[in-house]
Formats: structure tokens, sequence, C-alpha cells
């Protein structure tokens, strides 16, 4: 038996019976690891994403890659409670697909999508580059000045694949940005003929999750105003729950 692999199941086993986030020393006492060790193979976990940390010196809770492979809803389950019926309830009214979605890394990651009822159905991947989507764009829009420098050292500005022209420099990458929070949604168009659009969800007044919604554009036109004004209703009550009560 390998030991280093019985102590990263430990590791991941304790971290998901906890539901919540678990500092480095708890998980190394309770396990009874050196400190160092533990902090290592925590390094490890977080870098394959089945173990992920909110900020440097944070806690450590499940990791994305648990949600991919077992379709976990430990993961983020506190955004998927605050926001699955009033986006059921969106979607519902507009009879259009939405999603909940976070940022990790360079993508954007559903945590919860709802389907509307019409024949002309448009599908999306639970994880696609954060430039390609109009939710990834709005969490980028939303990140301190520090937080989208190092976003950029770490991959890039947006290249042709992406269809965001207009953010390719690092001016138009800032200043696209800027407008998308100024306006407090942003919007995408594909080469297919796919609308998404996206506002922003509020926790302790830090935006820390995506409200979006996609369709083919033949149902856009006519309705920007109306949709737009629906999602932030969704987003209002999404952030509301997620407010701690007193």
């Amino acid at each position: 038996m390998i030991q280093v692999i019985h102590r990263a199941f430990d590791i991941l086993e304790y971290i998901a019976k906890a539901e919540r986030e678990v500092p480095l020393s708890e998980i190394a006492d309770h396990l009874g690891l050196n400190h160092a060790t533990c902090a290592n193979i925590l390094k490890t976990m977080v870098t394959r994403r089945y173990v992920e940390q909110s900020g440097p010196k944070k806690g450590y809770r499940l990791g994305a890659m648990t949600f991919f492979i077992s379709g976990n809803p430990a993961y983020r389950k506190d955004l998927v409670e605050a926001g699955r019926d009033e986006l059921d309830k969106m979607t519902a009214d507009l009879n259009e697909n939405s999603l909940l979605a976070v940022l990790r890394d360079d993508k954007r990651l559903c945590l919860y999508t709802a389907l509307g009822k019409h024949d002309l159905q448009v599908k999306t991947s639970p994880e696609k580059h954060a430039y390609n989507t109009a939710t990834g764009r709005l969490l980028l829009a939303y990140l301190s000045d520090s937080e989208r420098e190092t976003f950029v050292k770490r991959f890039g500005l947006p290249k042709p694949e992406h269809l965001w022209d207009e953010a390719a420099t690092h001016g138009g990458f800032v200043e696209v940005l800027r407008k998308i929070r100024q306006e407090g949604y942003a919007t995408q168009r594909t080469q297919a003929y796919i609308v998404g659009l996206a506002v922003p969800i509020f926790r302790d007044g830090k935006v820390v999750a995506g409200l979006g919604l996609f369709l083919p554009e033949m149902r856009y036109g006519g309705r920007e105003t109306a949709l737009q004004m629906r999602m932030k209703t969704a987003a209002a009550v999404i952030s509301q729950n997620l407010t701690p009560k007193s």
C-alpha cells in the first residue's frame, strides 16, 4: 500500500464530511499528520482541482474535479442552494436556458443549469474558457485590479479563437471589463448565432457568482431590456439569500 495515497484520500474524505472550509491545522491534527506533509499533499490536490482554497492562508473545501467526476452536490453547495429555486422560476418565466456559474482558473464553471421548454434548445458545456462566455467575461470584470493582472499573467489576453477582438490588447481588455462593470451585465454572441447574457451575484459586497442566460439570437431581438431586468431581479433575490441572517 502507498501511504501518501491513503493520506490524500483521508484528507479528501475529511473535507467532504465537513461541508465547510477547513483549516490546514485542523486537517493535520485530526488525521495525525505532520503539518508540512499535510500542506504538501493539499498543494498537489489543489493543483489537480480536487480541493480548492478561497485565498492565501484560508481553509480548504472540495474542488471542481469532485463535481465533474461525480456530480457531487456538496461543491459550492451554498451557492446552489441559494440560487436553484430562483433560477428555476426565472427560467420558467422566460422559457430560456439559464445557469449559475463561478470562475475557476481560466474557466467558467457551471454549478447549476435550468432548461426552458422550447423545441429548439441551446446547449452549453459545464466548463468553458472564461473568454468564450458571457458569465466568464462578467466575472472577470468584477476582479480587483491586482486579480485581473494576475489572471492576464497566468493565462494571457484573448486570442482570435475567443472571438473577443475588442479585448485583444491590454488596454482594450481593461476598457471592456470596465464597461461591463459600469453597466452591470455582459453579453456575448457566438458564430453559431447564440447570445449569452450575464449579471452578477453578490455576497457581502463582493461578486461570488454569475447568473447567465443563453438562447438563439432569433429569440433575442426586441427582448433585451426585459431579459436583463428579469435576470437582475433574480440575481438580487439570490444575493439576498446569500446574506447572513441576523
